[in-house]
């Protein structure tokens, strides 16, 4: 098999056939649980906190830009870190099929995202990100998981949100 969107295709192939053969009438859209906003899911404040996120336009469409803004809110010096980014799609709450499972450096995420590089000094920083959602996302809702973790190993942010792609 060759790269990741080969696998992601068949990835969706396979879905779309098991959703068929279920009976499903509603293969490309999980209901809303009801959370609408960021969930702050962190094991401890001491690092980072985001405040005022949004996220325009919501809900997302596919082929479209969007703009995410928040103020984050920096308690200790940052010398390096992780910034480890999930994406999943619950299939008929039987199992989570992953879009995104990434880890980057936190220092060069901060550098696109604030215009600061590391070590990041105690303080409040705008964040400012804008992207375009690429098509191969079906419509449907998402559960988007993000958390940094420091040179140690230790939790820094924990933000989740459920986001719904539109067609």
């Amino acid at each position: 098999m060759g790269g990741p969107v080969e696998y992601i295709l068949l990835l969706l192939s396979v879905v779309l056939v098991v959703s068929t053969l279920t009976g499903s009438t509603n293969n490309y859209y999980n209901e809303p649980t009801g959370n609408k906003g960021f969930t702050d899911c962190s094991v401890t404040k001491k690092f980072f906190e985001l405040t005022n996120e949004s996220l325009t336009p919501y809900p997302l469409t596919r082929g479209r830009r969007f703009h995410w803004k928040a103020q984050l809110h920096n308690r200790k010096t940052i010398q390096w870190g992780i910034l480890h980014f999930t994406m999943t799609y619950n299939f008929k709450n039987y199992t989570n099929i992953t879009f995104f499972d990434v880890k980057l450096n936190l220092c060069d995420s901060l550098d696109d995202l604030i215009h600061t590089r590391c070590p990041l000094q105690p303080g409040t920083y705008q964040m400012n990100y804008n992207a375009k959602v690429p098509n191969q996302f079906w419509p449907a809702q998402y559960k988007a998981y993000i958390a940094t973790y420091d040179d140690k190993g230790e939790q820094t942010l924990c933000q989740t949100m459920e986001l719904v792609i539109a067609s």
